[in-house]
């Protein structure tokens, strides 16, 4: 099973998604993957492929948690400006920071990655970075001698000029102000229409209650 652990965002968000990609995806063709509508979240832990057996302790330990340690509250959370990863010289990712609930979601990471580990989960090595991911930008297509082909479609959808523009459009969303009060433990199933993510286990933060 593919996991990860995420709060979800609300149909607002989801619809100004949908916008930007009708905007942009007949321009940018197929060179641009993005993230599907529907299934737009912040992700807090990446878990990878795990044994369906960890599961189960894996959503008590959780539950257990929050219920006691009320590590993070229901908090607000809106969207602001955006940005590349790694960076604009080589953009592979188009995500959308926060203007609010950075910290919050911050402290709710590190308690997660705190149970995953008592559990036995690999720590991440990287800094938490609250972000959500817009899309991803494919590497264009090389050569048989290793370079990029120039003059291509791939080459000119991933040069610099059309990311800037993404980047600009996507800043300039304005994004509403939500109350985050769940975190869910999702399953990502990839098929070739791209991941469907399945909830397995939601919580509420302020009492740590499963549905």
């Amino acid at each position: 099973m593919r996991c990860f652990i995420g709060l979800p965002l609300p149909e607002d968000y989801q619809r100004l998604l949908a916008g930007i990609i009708q905007e942009w995806k007949t321009s940018l063709g197929s060179r641009v993957s993005w993230t599907k509508p529907g299934n737009w979240h912040l992700t807090l832990k990446f878990l990878g492929e795990i044994q369906e057996e960890r599961v189960k302790p894996l959503l008590e330990a959780l539950g257990e948690g929050l219920s006691e340690e009320k590590p993070c509250p229901a908090f607000a959370l809106q969207g602001h400006d955006a940005g590349f990863f790694p960076d604009p010289r080589r953009p592979r990712v188009v995500w959308v920071g926060l203007g609010k609930g950075v910290e919050q979601a911050r402290e709710l990471a590190v308690w997660v990655e705190a149970i995953c580990a008592g559990l036995g989960f690999a720590r991440e090595e990287r800094t938490f970075r609250p972000h959500l991911t817009v899309a991803r930008i494919k590497p264009p297509r090389k050569d048989r001698h290793g370079m990029a082909r120039r003059g291509s479609r791939e080459t000119r959808h991933s040069s610099a000029s059309p990311c800037v523009d993404i980047l600009r459009s996507v800043g300039e969303v304005s994004w509403p102000e939500i109350t985050v009060d769940r975190m869910v433990l999702w399953e990502s199933r990839l098929s070739a229409e791209g991941p469907d993510y399945r909830p397995l286990a939601e919580w509420r933060l302020m009492t740590g209650a499963t549905r």
